[in-house]
Protein backbone atom coordinates (compact mmCIF):
# COMPACT_ATOMS: atom_id res chain seq x y z
CA UNK A 1 0.00 0.00 0.00
CA UNK A 2 1.52 3.31 -1.06
CA UNK A 3 1.03 6.37 1.23
CA UNK A 4 -0.53 8.36 -1.60
CA UNK A 5 -3.10 5.57 -2.05
CA UNK A 6 -4.60 6.20 1.37
CA UNK A 7 -7.66 8.45 1.39
CA UNK A 8 -7.57 11.47 3.71
CA UNK A 9 -8.43 10.45 7.25
CA UNK A 10 -8.10 6.76 6.37
CA UNK A 11 -7.87 4.30 9.22
CA UNK A 12 -5.54 1.35 8.64
CA UNK A 13 -6.19 -1.86 10.51
CA UNK A 14 -3.08 -2.69 12.58
CA UNK A 15 -3.06 -6.28 11.33
CA UNK A 16 -3.32 -5.35 7.64
CA UNK A 17 0.44 -4.65 7.34
CA UNK A 18 3.45 -6.70 8.40
CA UNK A 19 5.85 -4.94 10.80
CA UNK A 20 8.51 -4.39 8.12
CA UNK A 21 5.95 -3.08 5.65
CA UNK A 22 4.51 -0.71 8.25
CA UNK A 23 7.96 0.65 9.12
CA UNK A 24 8.77 1.08 5.42
CA UNK A 25 5.58 3.09 4.86
CA UNK A 26 6.14 5.20 7.96
CA UNK A 27 9.71 5.99 6.92
CA UNK A 28 8.52 7.12 3.47
CA UNK A 29 5.82 9.30 5.00
CA UNK A 30 8.20 10.83 7.53
CA UNK A 31 10.76 11.63 4.84
CA UNK A 32 8.05 13.33 2.73
CA UNK A 33 6.81 15.28 5.76
CA UNK A 34 10.32 16.41 6.74
CA UNK A 35 11.06 17.51 3.16
CA UNK A 36 7.98 19.74 3.28
CA UNK A 37 8.94 21.09 6.70
CA UNK A 38 12.42 21.98 5.48
CA UNK A 39 11.01 23.78 2.42
CA UNK A 40 8.91 26.16 4.57
CA UNK A 41 9.92 29.18 6.61
CA UNK A 42 10.67 28.22 10.24
CA UNK A 43 7.55 29.90 11.65
CA UNK A 44 5.09 28.34 9.19
CA UNK A 45 3.51 25.17 10.63
CA UNK A 46 2.80 22.42 8.15
CA UNK A 47 -0.15 20.86 9.94
CA UNK A 48 -2.27 21.07 13.05
CA UNK A 49 -1.94 17.79 14.94
CA UNK A 50 -4.36 18.40 17.80
CA UNK A 51 -7.21 16.39 16.30
CA UNK A 52 -5.11 13.64 14.71
CA UNK A 53 -3.00 12.09 17.47
CA UNK A 54 -3.35 11.79 21.22
CA UNK A 55 -0.50 12.82 23.51
CA UNK A 56 0.15 9.16 24.29
CA UNK A 57 0.30 8.18 20.60
CA UNK A 58 2.63 11.10 19.87
CA UNK A 59 5.03 10.30 22.71
CA UNK A 60 5.16 6.56 22.05
CA UNK A 61 5.86 7.16 18.37
CA UNK A 62 8.51 9.77 19.17
CA UNK A 63 10.20 7.35 21.57
CA UNK A 64 10.33 4.64 18.89
CA UNK A 65 11.80 7.09 16.37
CA UNK A 66 14.47 8.18 18.85
CA UNK A 67 15.34 4.55 19.62
CA UNK A 68 15.56 3.72 15.92
CA UNK A 69 17.89 6.67 15.35
CA UNK A 70 19.87 5.78 18.49
CA UNK A 71 19.39 9.27 19.95
CA UNK A 72 20.20 9.39 23.66
CA UNK A 73 18.49 11.55 26.26
CA UNK A 74 21.66 13.65 26.49
CA UNK A 75 21.64 14.32 22.74
CA UNK A 76 17.95 15.14 22.86
CA UNK A 77 18.46 17.60 25.70
CA UNK A 78 21.30 19.24 23.75
CA UNK A 79 19.00 19.72 20.75
CA UNK A 80 16.57 21.66 22.93
CA UNK A 81 19.27 23.43 24.98
CA UNK A 82 17.87 21.96 28.20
Amino acid sequence: MRPEALPAGAEVEPQSLEDGELVEQLAALIRAYVARLQARPPAAPLAQWTDRLTATESVLFAVELLRAAEVTSFELAAMFNV
